[in-house]
């Protein structure tokens, strides 16, 4: 039996949709409060626990061959904690966002998360995707789609040159099934990232293409757009984005995905060809 966490996300769903397809029996970890209707309906055995709670989650993980923790990794200690010491795998799935160099709290749970993992005997596999896109609301390039369809000038804050390496949905998925059944790999980390990194501005233009739209794009000096974010929340507003988010747009995410390939047979999408996966004819 293989059980995961964060089924009912983005990622999660179709993660379990592929593990059915092949066979396997799944249970999943699902909140009190959120609807496990399709999972249910899909015949999976759901189990409500709570992490924030720390309830229910033994009997969610107890007595799974494989654990695939796709809920946030700061969450990892109750997983740590709650899975059988005869575990054949856990596949953790983290985030690339630990090397940013912005300071952040979320960089700093990642960061502090890791560490725990690092320090365990289990069997562990820690997956790190960059942002993550595909069909549907992916909560990332679809909505850059859905603003661009809408009104195609764009303020993009600093230059626009910075590197960005999105990975398609189907990608991770894929290498999460690896992760778990590749024999000999345990404790080793993995970068999951798209074929080749290209720059926000690029990226921009290669999303425009997609869904026949030219952007506009209107780079602002970024001491005005954080000076504007001060402001704002001086003035009780909420911006759409915060000042961490800002800063990371400015650094490069470029990653190495050579390990993921040798030891997972991952063979990543590039941008353009899951882009036309999406909006393509």
């Amino acid at each position: 039996m293989i059980a995961v966490t964060g089924a009912t996300g983005y990622t999660g769903s179709l993660l379990v949709r592929r593990l059915l397809a092949e066979g396997e029996t799944v249970r999943c970890l699902v909140r009190p409060e959120t609807d496990a209707g399709t999972l249910e309906q899909l015949g999976v055995e759901v189990v409500r626990g709570d992490f924030e709670a720390s309830e229910g989650i033994g009997g969610a993980l107890g007595g799974a061959r494989i654990v695939l923790h796709l809920a946030s990794i700061r969450y990892v200690r109750s997983v740590l904690e709650s899975v059988d010491k005869t575990i054949e795998r856990l596949v953790l799935v983290s985030s690339l966002r630990r090397f940013s160099l912005v300071p952040d709290p979320t960089v700093d749970e990642v960061v502090a998360a890791e560490a725990l993992v690092f320090e365990s005997k289990l069997p562990w596999v820690l997956l790190r995707p960059s942002m993550i896109y595909g069909p549907g609301d992916d909560r990332n390039i679809s909505r850059l789609a859905t603003g661009l369809r809408r009104r195609r000038i764009l303020p993009i804050p600093g230059q626009g040159c910075y590197l960005h390496q999105p990975v398609y949905v189907e990608d991770v998925v894929a290498a999460i099934l690896a992760a778990a059944a590749k024999p000999g790999i345990d404790h080793r980390c993995y970068a999951l990232a798209g074929l080749e990194p290209l720059s926000y501005d690029a990226l921009v233009d290669a999303v425009g293409a997609a869904i026949g739209v030219r952007p506009f794009k209107i780079h602002l000096p970024l001491w005005v757009v954080l000076c504007g974010l001060g402001a704002a929340r001086g003035m009780g507003l909420r911006p759409a984005v915060d000042r961490a988010q800002v800063l990371r747009l400015q650094e490069d995410k470029a990653y190495s995905i050579v390990e993921a390939q040798t030891d997972l047979a991952y063979v990543p999408l590039a941008f353009a060809a899951g882009l036309n996966r999406i909006y393509g004819g």
